[in-house]
C-alpha cells in the first residue's frame, strides 16, 4: 500500500479544478485499493484567524486535529516532532484529517491527512538557504520572482514541509524505518505550486519519489491568452516549431521573467511528469530541450459515470423545465448549458456566435432553445438575496449592476447576452424568439441558490442530466472536466479540440469500435487535427489579428451549428439512444478507469525508477 503526498493549494478549500481532481482521485476505489495513506500538504489558510476549535482550520468535513501550533493544541504529543520544525523555520503547523466526497456522490467518501503551514513569517536565514539550493542545483534565480506571492508562498513551504513529512513518515513506519529500506512515499506536485517541495524532496530518494502533475502548462496559457488569435494562433505555431525541434523561447521570446515558467521547466529532474492531456504534454515538451526528453506521460482526469435511467433523466428535465417556464415564460424544446468560470480562456463569446447560427436551424424546424450560462465572479448569493432579486426584477432573466447581482466579468457577459437577445427579438429573418440566453451568476443550481421559482428537489445534478447540449469551446483548456460532465446523461458536448479531454474521448470511442460518436462535436478552432503547418502558415497564425480570428470563429460556428442541429434528438427513442451511448462512454472515462490505466502506472513507474 503506497503513501502518496499531494502538494496543493486546495488542501483545505475547494477553489477550482484541482480540488475536483483530488475529490475524484481520493474517492476512487482503484486509488483506495493501492494507496494506504494520503497526505495533502499546503499553506494554512487565514493563519491569523482565531478559532474556538482547531478543527475549524481543516475545512469542510474535518475528522480530527492531531496538532495545531497556532492553538497550542497537542492531544497526542506530536509537538515533540513538529515544534522544533516550527521553531527552526518560523512557521506554525497544523496537522489533522478530513473527509473528501466524490464529485456528485456524497455517499462515496475517503479520508486523508492534512499538513498545513503558516508561511507568513518565515525564518529568513532558512529561506535563503533553500533559495540558494534552488539556484545551485536547479538554476532558479529566486530573487527575480520574490515580488510574486505565487512563487514566494510555495518556496517558503518547501523546506518545513520536507522536514515535517520526514518526521511523520518515520513515526508511522516505526523505529529504524529510515534505515530499513522502507518503500519511498510519492510526492505529487500539483501544478507549479508543489514544485519547490518536490524539488526539495527529490534529493532524498531513500524517502521520496517525486512526480509533477501538470494540470496545465503555465507558460503556454500565458502566451495563448495574450495572442490576438488565442488557440488559433498558438497551436499552429507550436506544432510547426516542435517539428523543427525548436523551443518556446525561439518562437515566442524569452520566458524567464515568469516564475511559474522557471519552476515548471525544471520538472524534468523529477521522477516523472503527468500531463492531463496530449496538448499539455506537448506544451511541456515545448518548454526546453531538457523537457523534451523528460519522462512525460498523459494521465487523464476522470469523469462522472453515475448510472442514469431514462426515468432519471425525465425527472430531472421536468424539474429544470419547471424553473425555465417560471423564468422564461415558456418551456423551450432544447436546453444548452455551459457551467464554467468567468475567465477569458473559456471562450464564452463563441457560445453566442454558435447560438446565432443555431437559431436559424431551430426556427426552420419550429423549435426553441434556452442557453444557460452558469458562472460566478462573486461570493455566493443567499436565498434571501436571490429571492429579492427574482421578485423585484425577474433575476436571473434580467440583471442589475452591483452586488448581490452583477460584478466583475459578469457585467460584460450580461451585456453581450443582452445584445444577443435583442438581436433575435427584433430579427426579421424568422429567428425571433428561437434562442434565449440566460446568465445565472450563482454557484449551484438549487432552490437555495435560485430562489422560490426553483422546485424544492432541484439540484445541479438535475441540470447536468437535463441538458441537451454542453458547450465548452475554450481557447485554452488542459483537460476540461466540466465540458463532458453531462455526457453520461446523453448530452451532446461541443468541445474545443485543444481540450485535453478530447484525447480521452477518442480513446473511449476507439474501445467501443465506433466510426462516429454523435455525442461529441469537436470544435477545431486551432486546426490541431490538420498536418503540421508550413512556416508561412505558422507565421500567419502567430500574427493573426482579432478580425481574422473572429472571421474564423464565425465560419466554424456556422458549421458546428448545422451539425448540432442535425444531431439534436427529436424523438424519445433518440434521447434514449443518446443516454445509452453516454453511459457506455462515461464508463470508459470514469475515475476508477483512469486511475487504473493512467494514474497508478505513473506512480509505479516513479517508484521503480533506478
Amino acid at each position: 500500500m503506497h503513501t502518496i503526498i499531494h502538494v496543493t493549494h486546495e488542501a483545505v478549500d475547494h477553489l477550482g479544478g484541482i480540488g475536483t481532481v483530488l475529490q475524484g482521485l481520493l474517492t476512487s476505489a482503484q486509488y483506495r485499493a493501492k494507496v494506504g495513506r494520503s497526505i495533502l500538504v499546503g499553506p494554512l489558510p487565514y493563519p491569523d484567524r482565531a478559532v474556538s476549535d482547531p478543527m475549524a482550520r481543516l475545512g469542510e468535513h474535518p475528522t480530527a486535529c492531531y496538532y495545531s501550533g497556532p492553538d497550542r493544541h497537542d492531544p497526542v504529543g506530536l509537538g515533540a516532532l513538529l515544534s522544533p520544525i516550527e521553531h527552526a523555520f518560523g512557521t506554525r503547523i497544523v496537522y489533522g484529517s478530513r473527509t473528501f466526497h466524490a464529485p456528485g456522490d456524497e455517499h462515496n467518501t475517503a479520508d486523508a491527512d492534512l499538513l498545513l503551514f503558516d508561511v507568513s513569517n518565515p525564518n529568513r536565514d532558512q529561506l535563503s538557504t533553500f533559495k540558494w539550493f534552488l539556484h545551485e542545483h536547479h538554476g532558479i534565480e529566486s530573487q527575480r520572482y520574490e515580488h510574486s506571492w505565487d512563487y514566494e508562498e510555495y518556496t517558503r513551504l518547501a523546506a518545513p514541509a520536507y522536514h515535517a513529512l520526514c518526521s511523520l513518515l518515520a513515526l508511522a513506519a516505526g523505529p529504524g524505518s529510515n534505515r530499513s529500506g522502507a518503500p519511498p512515499a510519492v510526492v505529487i506536485a500539483h501544478e507549479f505550486m508543489g514544485v519547490p517541495t518536490a524539488l526539495r524532496c527529490g534529493g532524498d530518494c531513500a524517502r521520496f519519489r517525486t512526480l509533477f502533475h501538470a494540470h496545465e502548462c503555465s507558460t503556454a496559457r500565458r502566451i495563448t491568452e495574450h495572442l490576438p488569435g488565442f488557440d488559433s494562433a498558438f497551436y499552429p505555431a507550436m506544432n510547426n516549431a516542435m517539428a523543427k525541434n525548436q523551443s518556446v523561447g525561439e518562437v515566442f521570446g524569452d520566458q524567464s521573467d515568469f516564475g511559474r515558467h522557471a519552476l515548471v521547466s525544471r520538472t524534468h529532474v523529477l521522477d516523472g511528469v503527468m500531463a492531463v492531456g496530449p496538448e499539455t504534454a506537448d506544451e511541456l515538451r515545448f518548454l526546453s530541450p531538457a523537457m523534451r526528453t523528460s519522462r512525460t506521460r498523459v494521465v487523464y482526469n476522470g469523469l462522472p459515470a453515475r448510472p442514469v435511467t431514462p426515468a432519471d433523466r425525465a425527472r430531472s428535465r421536468a424539474l429544470v423545465d419547471q424553473w425555465l417556464t417560471a423564468t422564461l415564460g415558456h418551456r423551450p424544446d432544447y436546453l444548452l448549458t455551459h457551467v464554467t468560470r468567468p475567465v477569458p480562456s473559456k471562450g464564452l463569446w463563441r457560445d453566442l456566435t454558435l447560438c446565432k447560427h443555431l437559431a436559424k436551424h431551430l426556427a426552420a424546424k419550429g423549435k426553441t432553445a434556452a442557453y444557460l450560462l452558469l458562472t460566478c465572479a462573486a461570493p455566493t448569493r443567499s436565498f434571501m438575496q436571490a429571492s429579492s432579486m427574482a421578485e423585484r426584477y425577474r433575476w436571473p432573466f434580467a440583471h442589475q449592476l452591483g452586488y448581490p447581482d452583477l460584478v466583475g466579468p459578469e457585467i460584460d457577459l450580461y451585456r453581450e447576452m443582452q445584445t444577443f437577445n435583442a438581436s433575435l427579438d427584433t430579427a426579421k429573418d424568422g429567428t425571433r424568439g428561437s434562442v434565449h440566453a440566460i446568465l445565472v451568476n450563482q454557484f449551484g443550481f438549487s432552490r437555495q441558490r435560485l430562489g422560490p421559482n426553483a422546485p424544492e428537489a432541484l439540484t445541479t445534478a438535475d441540470l447536468r442530466r437535463a441538458a441537451d447540449v454542453e458547450l465548452g469551446m475554450s481557447t485554452y483548456e488542459p483537460f476540461g472536466i466540466a465540458q463532458l460532465e453531462p455526457l453520461h446523461a446523453g448530452a451532446i458536448c461541443v468541445t474545443s479540440t485543444v481540450c485535453g479531454c478530447m484525447g480521452l474521448v477518442k480513446r473511449a470511442i476507439s474501445e467501443l469500435k465506433l466510426d462516429r460518436c454523435d455525442l461529441v462535436l469537436p470544435a477545431d478552432f486551432a486546426g490541431v487535427t490538420a498536418p503540421t503547418p508550413t512556416d508561412a502558415q505558422a507565421h500567419a497564425a502567430q500574427h493573426m489579428t482579432d478580425a481574422q480570428r473572429l472571421e474564423i470563429e464565425d465560419r466554424l460556428c456556422a458549421q458546428l451549428a448545422a451539425q448540432l442541429a442535425d444531431r439534436l434528438p427529436t424523438t424519445q427513442a433518440q434521447r434514449d439512444a443518446h443516454l445509452a451511448l453516454g453511459q457506455k462512454l462515461a464508463g470508459l472515462m470514469s475515475w476508477d478507469r483512469v486511475v487504473e490505466t493512467d494514474f497508478m502506472p505513473a506512480v509505479e513507474a516513479a517508484l521503480t525508477r533506478p
